[in-house]
């Protein structure tokens, strides 16, 4: 009976995993997304999937005072660093030459901050075989660019 019950349990063991399991807590928090938008929000959207490639989550976070100022956010893992540098090298050359394109030394292997000042602030981390994408839109007066890189910065530092 206990070999029969393993042999049925087996398969659920090996191949079903959590978010958890295959995010590695790569996901966005309620309070990191307060910190960033500088006011209570709430989630209304999130998901993940298996692609081509990899796994992919994303969420977005509405502030309470104006259902245009929300947080969108995307973890992606791919299946190697080669397709996550191209990947990101894609959207850096897509934002470089605009305004309000910047560097970032200290995220990750290697990240951008890009912003028009009234409309947009995003940043994009690429470490090893992972990116995250993290954009608030529309900026408010409330809004935390600061927490936004530092947020940045700390879920791409989680294993």
């Amino acid at each position: 009976m206990k070999s029969l019950i393993l042999v049925l349990l087996f398969p659920f063991l090996i191949f079903s995993k959590t978010d958890k399991d295959v995010f590695g807590g790569h996901k966005l928090t309620i309070q990191e997304a307060e910190r960033i938008l500088g006011e209570t929000c709430q989630l209304i959207e999130s998901g993940n999937e298996t692609k081509v490639g990899g796994h992919k989550y994303k969420s977005t976070h509405i502030g309470s005072s104006n259902a245009n100022h929300a947080l969108y956010f995307i973890f992606e893992s791919y299946e190697s660093e080669l397709s996550a540098n191209k990947t990101f090298d894609e959207f850096k050359m897509s934002n470089q030459t605009s305004s309000g394109f910047e560097k970032i030394e200290d995220i990750g292997d290697e990240a951008f901050f890009h912003t028009d000042k009234e409309n947009f602030g995003l940043v994009i981390a690429r470490k090893g075989n992972e990116i995250v994408r993290l954009k608030v839109n529309k900026l408010s007066s409330r809004t935390s660019i600061s927490e936004l890189k530092k947020v940045a910065s700390e879920i791409i530092a989680r294993t």
